[in-house]
């Protein structure tokens, strides 16, 4: 049987799927991290432990010996700051997505260069979460690692450097390093941040070929020597492939530790303030996207917030009563479409009336309001209205949250029940090695699907509920986190 090895370097573990050449699978496993966090907007991972992960996940999947994958696909979480020395080694710990701290270096960035797009070739903000901005916190507070740093990767680049000893990264992945429609390191920019232009790593499409796996890798992973790995793309980008939005041309909520919401477009022209415009270079068809700060993560907290798990909140939710607060879900500030790490949460509408319950339901509501907020911005700058979006995510198994999805999305929603999906994207690329289209792959390794159609109450109910958060939204940007001089003088 031809089989396909897809692996995904994620937030908080790495996921490995085998599939057949019919899209079954034949198997699945994961390898798990922990993530160092710490005051100050701390939010790092030790790129050894993501290696560690990848063998101990691969060592307990015996069906590799029967059935030895024919390519090797990778993805991965992004932005993450992974620095290499001139032998592959981490020079210091990873700066996830997550991390925070470089807040004052991005307005900086931010004052100095202003619109991104004629440089970047996208529109990326000069937010914390991205690249330039870490790395000019780092010039400043840990000037040495510039000498001993002689490229910077993603997580995905540092498991292909270790499984084919290639530097190859995809020019989306490594987007503020680069210019994304043709992989070109950014000097200006690298140069203000104080990085030679030398720590961007070369470039090349996802699906093309980063080498094959080594000797070394194959006795430590239990993989044949020669396989042919890919570049690999990011994690988000691997679940469009998978959940065929290039193949239906279709909008895409994908719900995991952070929302990734958005839709493929036809002119590569259009452009929405706040949100990621990806060119052909860098996928398959021009896309409008964004990655929200808090999906999973704020369902993860308000179960903290209540003493239950997470599925539990949404039982809760199921039964909350007529009306609910209004949740707006910037529980650590906000990526798309704001890119201010510095706006906070907010509930407005609270009563007297309102229990665990509505307080559980407002916050399901508020994490996919907040990616409906993505796609209206879309439509509006499009002049296109969506009928339908793939949705991918833990819940999607859960009656009580496709109800929460469908009543306040208003939209066709094509359900994927796959907890693999970006680790299945990779496994696509894989497939494309040999020739295939990205979008064929798509479509030969798919997994089965379900429709759910809203009624027309519940599209009328989500326009009210979408024009609600919009104003909630508004509130919530004039707020920020508020810490008192001395937390005990307020009597």
């Amino acid at each position: 049987m031809t089989t396909y090895l897809g692996i995904d370097v994620g937030t908080s573990a790495t996921r490995v799927v085998l599939l057949g050449d019919d899209g079954s699978i034949i198997a699945t496993t994961s390898g798990s991290y922990e993530t160092v966090r710490a005051a100050s907007g701390v939010v790092e991972q030790n790129p050894t432990d993501w290696t560690d992960a990848l063998a101990h996940a691969l060592a307990s999947m015996p069906e590799l010996a029967s059935h030895p994958p024919t390519a090797i696909g990778l993805c991965g979480q992004t932005p993450t700051v992974v620095a290499v020395d001139d032998r592959g080694r981490p020079t210091r710990n990873a700066l996830t997505w997550q991390d925070g701290r470089a807040s004052a270096e991005a307005l900086e960035l931010a004052e100095r260069f202003g619109d991104p797009a004629s440089l970047v070739g996208t529109e990326l903000p000069w937010s914390a979460a991205n690249m330039p901005a870490k790395l000019l916190w780092l010039t400043r507070h840990e000037p040495e690692l510039r000498a001993q740093t002689r490229t910077i990767l993603q997580p995905k680049d540092y498991i292909g450097l270790e499984l084919t000893g290639s530097l190859l990264s995809d020019p989306w992945s490594s987007k503020g390093l680069c210019r994304v429609t043709d992989g070109a390191p950014l000097a200006d920019v690298l140069d203000a941040c104080g990085w030679p232009t030398a720590v961007c790593p070369p470039t090349a499409p996802p699906w093309a070929l980063r080498g094959i796996v080594s000797v070394t890798a194959a006795e430590r992973y239990g993989l044949r020597e020669g396989t042919p790995v890919t570049v690999g793309a990011s994690d988000a980008l691997s679940e469009m492939i998978a959940s065929g939005s290039f193949a239906r041309s279709s909008a895409f909520v994908f719900s995991g530790t952070s929302s990734i919401v958005g839709t493929t477009v036809d002119d590569d022209r259009v452009r929405v303030t706040g949100l990621f415009s990806v060119p052909t270079t860098c996928a398959p068809t021009p896309l409008l996207y964004g990655p929200t700060q808090s999906g999973g993560a704020a369902l993860m907290w308000v179960a903290r917030l209540l003493g239950c798990e997470v599925d539990e909140v949404l039982a809760l939710a199921a039964a909350s009563g007529p009306s609910w607060p209004m949740f707006v879900p910037y529980l650590a500030g906000e990526r798309a479409p704001l890119w201010d790490l510095d706006v906070r949460a907010l509930f407005l509408g609270v009563d007297e009336n309102h229990g665990r319950a509505e307080i559980a339901m407002s916050v399901v509501t508020g994490v996919f309001l907040a990616a409906r907020h993505v796609l209206t911005l879309i439509e509006e700058a499009t002049h296109r209205e969506l009928s339908d979006v793939e949705v991918v995510g833990r819940g999607v198994r859960n009656h009580d949250w496709e109800t929460v999805a469908r009543q306040t999305l208003g939209l066709t929603l094509r359900l994927h029940d796959d907890s693999d999906m970006s680790a299945r994207g990779a496994a696509m690329l894989a497939l494309a090695l040999d020739g295939t289209t990205v979008v064929d792959a798509s479509r030969r390794l798919s997994a089965e699907s379900r429709l759910v159609r809203p009624q027309s109450r519940e599209v009328e109910s989500a326009r009210r509920l979408l024009e609600r958060y919009r104003q909630a939204s508004d509130q919530g940007v004039q707020w920020r986190h508020y810490e008192s001089e001395s937390p005990h003088s307020v009597s």
